[in-house]
């Protein structure tokens, strides 16, 4: 696939597009180290800057991560467990604070899942790891 820059689609979406089909397409599997910025530019002939932005897109998606000191790669999906609910329950989602983000291990774009029941605390929980099903 090519960018082109004579698209109405920004260059930086036109990359996040390429990769995301790469990564759900299987090419790009799990734990797949990405070339780095300079290379992906010269690649697909757009800046650094463009890169970045795709790359950040694409982050926010939860499909890569970047850890500090580390390559950018395309993030493993972890298994999702059901989180059965009845109506005393309610879930609600929301984006987990830096801190929870920490204590949690939940990587960037990746939401928070808030359960309340009633007579319990709530619990939270990282949303890309449960889907919801009742009684």
């Amino acid at each position: 696939m090519e960018i082109n820059p004579r698209s109405y689609v920004p260059v930086y979406q036109q990359l996040a597009d390429i990769l995301r089909e790469k990564i759900h397409s299987g090419e790009l599997q799990p734990g797949t180290v990405l070339p780095g910025e300079h290379d992906l530019a010269r690649q697909y002939e757009i800046s650094r800057p463009a890169v970045r932005q795709a790359l950040g897109v694409l982050r926010a998606e939860a499909l890569i991560v970047t850890l500090r000191g580390e390559s950018t790669r395309v993030r493993h999906q972890p298994e999702r467990q059901p989180l059965v609910i009845d109506a005393t329950t309610r879930v609600w989602f929301r984006q987990p604070t830096p801190a929870e983000r920490v204590e949690l291990r939940i990587d960037e774009g990746v939401g928070l899942a808030v359960i309340e029941t009633e007579g319990e605390p709530p619990r939270t929980l990282p949303a890309d790891e449960v889907f919801i099903t009742g009684r």
